[in-house]
């Protein structure tokens, strides 16, 4: 989610949901989490619609975001053989 509203820029928390797949409340409930632990921000209102929400990445979320990338290539880099083996099982 927290990459989504990076690569996004300014999504709503209904685009995002959309986007997702997940209803509003859930939706709702993980933009709070990411809120309170200051990953993202929430603006308030744009010339056209004063109740419009624009979520954004903080530069916290965005070190977030860094650590994970780098935490997934690490561990994809360990087990790339395992991932070759499976994907040669696999018939498409």
């Amino acid at each position: 989610m927290l990459k989504l509203i990076e690569e996004k820029q300014a999504i709503t928390p209904g685009q995002l949901a959309k986007e997702i797949g997940g209803g509003a409340p859930k939706t709702s409930r993980k933009i709070n989490t990411l809120y309170r632990k200051g990953l993202i921000t929430k603006e308030f209102g744009t010339p056209d619609d004063q109740r419009r929400v624009s979520l954004a990445v903080t530069d916290k979320g965005r070190e977030v975001l860094a650590l994970v990338g780098q935490a997934y290539e690490d561990w994809y880099a360990n087990h790339i053989d395992e991932i070759l083996e499976i994907n040669g099982k696999l018939k498409y």
